[in-house]
């Protein structure tokens, strides 16, 4: 008897990942990701409850998937002060809806 495979799962948002995809796989992304955790590389969330936590992300404070063209994406995208700096925890909070602490 033949093997029968599921079909694979397709994601719900494979075209805006793709779409975020051109923007993180940039070397102007990566160098001002580098740049943010030298000049923030602790939790700025932590951070403002007292505690120093090593920061592991950078997060965008506004999504720039928001934005209905790539000039504006990439205007927001590589905005130094729409980004900060998170720990993990942080991060999947803020991902989640869930404020921080």
């Amino acid at each position: 008897m033949p093997t029968i495979y599921k079909p694979k799962r397709q994601r719900l948002n494979e075209g805006k990942r793709k779409e975020r995809m051109q923007i993180y796989n940039t070397a102007r992304w990566r160098e001002l990701r580098r740049i943010k955790f030298m000049n923030d590389p602790l939790c700025e969330l932590c951070l403002k409850e007292g505690v120093a936590t090593p920061a592991d992300d950078v997060h965008h404070i506004q999504s720039f998937m928001i934005a209905d063209d790539l000039a504006q994406r990439k205007e927001i995208a590589f905005d130094y002060n729409n980004l900060m700096s998170l720990c993990d925890k942080c991060h999947q909070r803020m991902h989640n809806g869930h404020r921080p602490r």
